[in-house]
């Protein structure tokens, strides 16, 4: 008799496939008010800053858009790790890996940022504390998803 696969492979998957819905939806609008409204029209490249946080607006646009294309393959493979396939199982973890050096770079970067400012400091506990409170769950997904006992139910 075949081994049944656990439930909890499917609601991961959709939980993914939501995740990545909201990735596409925020950088997806980010991207477009970014353009329709140009607000970035008021940057001038040569008076950027060297700081992380310069960097950042002088390159929101591109951001948005790999964020976007990061959302999608997400998308992608949340609805075929509903399906046991192994392909989206590496897909996403490395995804989440990926999503999680993202969020700590950009959470150090504004940290680094706003330290550099006079009565700033509690501020950058906050990009910490922001950074733990959406890199933990990705962590826990791409421990779920390698788990041994799970592993073994993708094919």
């Amino acid at each position: 008799m075949q081994e049944q696969k656990p439930k909890s492979i499917k609601t991961i998957g959709l939980l993914v496939a939501i995740f990545s819905g909201f990735i596409i939806f925020s950088n997806g609008m980010g991207a477009l008010a970014w353009s329709v409204l140009g607000i970035g029209n008021d940057l001038n490249k040569s008076e950027i800053q060297t700081d992380p946080i310069s960097f950042l607006f002088s390159h929101y646009l591109e951001m948005c858009l790999i964020m976007l294309l990061i959302g999608i393959a997400y998308l992608i493979g949340g609805i075929f790790i509903r399906k046991y396939q192994l392909w989206a199982n590496k897909m996403v973890s490395g995804l989440s890996a990926l999503i999680f050096l993202i969020i700590w770079g950009l959470m150090i970067a504004i940290t680094i940022s706003i330290g550099q400012q006079d009565g700033m400091g509690v501020f950058s506990y906050g990009a910490i504390l922001n950074a733990l409170f959406w890199s933990t769950p990705i962590a826990l997904l791409i421990w779920f998803l390698n788990k041994k006992k799970i592993k073994k139910h993708f094919v």
